[in-house]
């Protein structure tokens, strides 16, 4: 009998060892010295920082940031991670105020980014490139410095863009070109040098009369495309409403990364503009 009890006594501490080792030699928890609310700031701030911090971006770039649902994974990277970096509209979104609540982190310093919903437009860039920077020097003062030299490089960089595309816009004459627009992407488009006849919101919330209204009014201006949002989901409305007006349908993105080879901003408004063109080709062919 003692010989049976003393054989299942080494078994069971035989077991204990082995998981006790098997924790200790499992993955560490993930982490990031920096949470991104988006790939916008993520974009921003790996290059400000230029791997002198670790960032990561939460939401993936091509759905809508409140729509996204946070994962286990995530809750567990903000849990070890030091800062969350966020937009202005993120801070009361649902998905984010409960993500912060399960990360249960104590010392997570959470730093707030007014950016315009106008992410892709040049100057805008330029000025939130500016406001991370006075973030990240808050938050790492002996770099500050630092920071806001690779910042002032980078806004310049990117306002040297912005008129590089400016001047191939204008090349292709898109000034006066009347379009119909999901709002969130009207600054972008404007800037561009497109007329917008009129914007129009999420596709869920917009009633038949209001869908009939917007094809009238476009219709009656001659517009020629119809521009959409990928962050916005489903572009069934936009593709019908282009039908029923006799325009083209076309979707660009509000953030880095939202298709395929645009993980920067630079690369990102280059695929917008593109997108636009090969549309307007398109009308211009169809339509005369």
């Amino acid at each position: 009998m003692r010989g049976k009890i003393t054989a299942s006594i080494i078994a069971v501490l035989l077991l204990a060892a082995l998981l006790l080792t098997m924790s200790c030699t499992s993955s560490p928890a993930a982490s990031a010295d920096i949470v991104a609310g988006s790939s916008l700031i993520a974009d921003i701030t790996q290059d400000l920082t230029d791997g002198k911090m670790e960032a990561r971006n939460l939401i993936p770039p091509g759905i809508c940031p409140g729509h996204y649902d946070v994962k286990p994974s995530d809750v567990e990277t903000l849990a070890n991670s030091k800062v969350f970096i966020i937009h202005n509209w993120q801070q009361n979104m649902k998905n984010i105020t409960e993500l912060v609540e399960a990360a249960d982190n104590p010392g997570l310093v959470i730093k707030v980014i007014d950016v315009p919903d106008m992410p892709m437009v040049p100057q805008v860039q330029a000025e939130t490139t500016d406001k991370i920077a006075q973030a990240l020097g808050e938050i790492d003062p002996e770099n500050s410095a630092y920071y806001q030299g690779r910042a002032t490089e980078r806004a310049q960089a990117v306002l040297a863009k912005g008129e590089e595309v400016k001047d191939k816009l204008q090349d292709a004459n898109v000034s006066g070109v009347k379009v119909l627009c999901v709002e969130y992407q009207a600054g972008f488009v404007e800037w561009a040098g497109f007329d917008v006849v009129a914007t129009y919101g999420r596709p869920e919330d917009l009633s038949v009369a209001d869908v009939e209204d917007l094809v009238v009014q476009a219709k009656g201006a001659g517009v020629a495309l119809a521009i959409d949002n990928l962050q916005s989901g489903a572009t069934a409305t936009s593709e019908a409403m282009a039908k029923d007006i006799g325009a083209i349908q076309v979707t660009i993105s509000n953030f880095p990364g939202g298709f395929e080879d645009t993980e920067t901003w630079e690369k990102a408004i280059d695929k917008n503009v593109d997108l636009l063109f090969e549309a307007l080709t398109q009308f211009r062919e169809q339509y005369g």
